[in-house]
């Protein structure tokens, strides 16, 4: 009985010395029909395959729909971050119902504790496969 406690007990241990700091920087600007998007909510995620997903920064672009994310997660093997962005652009229209769409892009592992992934010019007219929408009563 004792021996698979210390056995599991042994590879947490092991687990937690393997494993490195990986840290990632995103920024780029978020536009909808050729139009900057001021107050887009940009967050950066790393994706889990055992637990729940991370989220290591998050933040609402500026007027010109400007954004920058950094963060960083300790992991035995790579990271795998990506950038989630909740918009308005092209989302459904319903009378009693706000819809927003969340959109997911993938950071190249290159720029998994290299140079910043400038993303430029985050199109969000552009449907991606996988994407969501959720809409919604508004709150009177």
């Amino acid at each position: 009985m004792m021996k698979p406690i210390v056995f599991a007990l042994l590879v947490t241990l092991f687990g937690v010395a393997e494993a490195k700091m990986q840290n990632v920087t995103v920024h780029g600007i978020a536009v909808c029909d050729k139009h900057r998007m001021p107050n887009v909510l940009v967050e950066l995620w790393e994706k889990d395959t055992l637990d729940p997903n991370d989220l290591l920064d998050s933040v609402h672009t500026n007027k010109e729909g400007e954004f920058k994310l950094k963060g960083g997660e300790d992991e035995v093997g790579s990271i795998e971050p990506f950038i989630r962005v909740t918009h308005k652009c092209k989302a459904s229209v319903k009378p009693d119902k706000v819809c927003s769409r969340k959109t997911e892009y993938i950071v190249p592992k290159s720029h998994i504790n290299g140079p910043i992934y400038d993303m430029t010019y985050m199109t969000l007219d552009i449907f991606n496969k996988g994407e969501k929408e959720d809409c919604v009563k508004p709150k009177l």
